[in-house]
């Protein structure tokens, strides 16, 4: 694990909830799920700090690709923090780094990364992105 997976190297934290239907057979939360809380932080971040509006905005994100590791298990009822950071910004794409948090500990339990690609939503082509998303982008840089 790269030591700039550390909590205090995203940024952003966003608070979840596990859910008992997180869990898979085996007690831990399902690798699927992450992907969603890291979707849900990534959409919540730049809600609010970049107005980003995805249901009637001038630009939409769109993920092209996604990976993430693993190296300790969560599970309900943990609570936690997903980290979000910038890993690199050029033109129309951006490449996120995120991790999942147990509260109160240092190490995350997954990290995973994103790129997004934000089109123009009447045109369908890759935006100039708003000075306020591109703000926004630029404070998360790690």
């Amino acid at each position: 694990m790269s030591p700039t997976a550390l909590r205090p190297h995203y940024p952003y934290l966003h608070p979840l909830s596990s859910r008992w239907q997180d869990n898979d057979v085996n007690g831990q939360i399902v690798s699927a799920t992450v992907y969603g809380f890291f979707d849900t932080a990534l959409q919540a971040c730049l809600i609010e700090h970049a107005g980003l509006d995805p249901q009637e905005g001038e630009v939409v994100g769109f993920v092209v690709t996604s990976s993430c590791d693993f190296y300790a298990s969560a599970a309900f009822p943990d609570l936690l923090q997903i980290g979000v950071r910038v890993e690199r910004l050029a033109g129309s794409s951006v490449e996120y780094a995120l991790a999942l948090f147990q509260v109160g500990q240092e190490q995350p339990c997954a990290v995973g990364r994103l790129v997004q690609v934000f089109i123009e939503r009447q045109s369908g082509q890759p935006a100039q992105l708003p000075a306020r998303l591109q703000a926004a982008l630029e404070a998360l840089r790690g």
